[in-house]
């Protein structure tokens, strides 16, 4: 098991106007692809928030490698976001100001690699994501799909053991989005990274191997499907090492 959340309760505000983002969730987090499912307001994203470590619950734990997030200073959290986990947006956030090559090399500049080694690890990802020729081309020239695959490669190039992603397709069309979604379901089993997507999106939740449906701050799963395996094991690693998902 990578991640194990217990009882996840998140409040805010106070006395008769408080709002329970979350009401006692729990969840665990295994290699493989995990969809959390629901509507706006459902609790999913905060749920995410909260696996990785990027908000502290009102109560309730959090542990990665039986590790409680809760103990780790700001600092060693941070760390954690930089190293184990990546992470992948709707809107990508990629810097407009850098080339693909640049965006996809920063997470490994950060962590003290030399500019060169993490450049040509950048170019050799985005290789593998169908994006040979397309080094240069900063964000603004790029289709909503290709940004996405950059962002991708930006997520993965790290080698994380968990990647999140919130709502990755939802500035796409429905068949890039897709594309997008068996990229990034391919690339991260290849890794050996879990994938755990955030989404309302029915075609992306049947992308991963597990779902949890939110109502409420709750887990309503068993309210909608019938019960699933608690552990996944790691989706088989493609035998062509790229592309993924037949790009190019």
């Amino acid at each position: 098991m990578l991640i194990s959340a217990r009882n996840l309760v998140m409040t805010y505000g106070s006395g008769g106007s408080a709002t329970h983002a979350l009401a006692g969730v729990d969840l665990d987090i295994w290699p493989g692809s995990l969809a959390i499912m629901g509507p706006s307001g459902s609790g999913k994203t905060t749920l995410l928030h909260c696996l990785a470590g990027i908000v502290r619950p009102t109560s309730g734990t959090v542990t990665f490698r039986d590790q409680a997030l809760s103990a780790m200073s700001d600092r060693q959290r941070t760390a954690l976001r930089r190293s184990d986990f990546g992470f992948l947006f709707q809107s990508g956030q990629l810097l407009a100001e850098l080339p693909a090559s640049e965006n996809v090399a920063l997470p490994l500049m950060l962590d003290g690699q030399p500019a060169k080694a993490a450049i040509g690890a950048a170019r050799e990802w985005l290789a593998r994501l169908g994006l040979a020729g397309m080094e240069n081309r900063r964000p603004g020239e790029l289709s909503g799909g290709q940004a996405q695959r950059v962002a991708i490669a930006r997520a993965l190039i790290t080698k994380p053991s968990v990647v999140f992603a919130d709502e990755p397709t939802g500035a796409l069309d429905q068949s890039t989005g897709q594309q997008v979604m068996q990229i990034l379901v391919e690339a991260s089993a290849h890794t050996g990274a879990a994938l755990v997507v955030v989404t309302h999106d029915q075609l992306v939740a049947q992308s991963c191997q597990r779902t949890v449906i939110m109502r409420d701050g709750r887990d309503v799963t068993a309210q909608f499907a019938p019960p699933v395996q608690q552990q996944v094991p790691p989706a088989p690693a493609p035998a062509q090492p790229a592309p993924f998902g037949g790009a190019h």
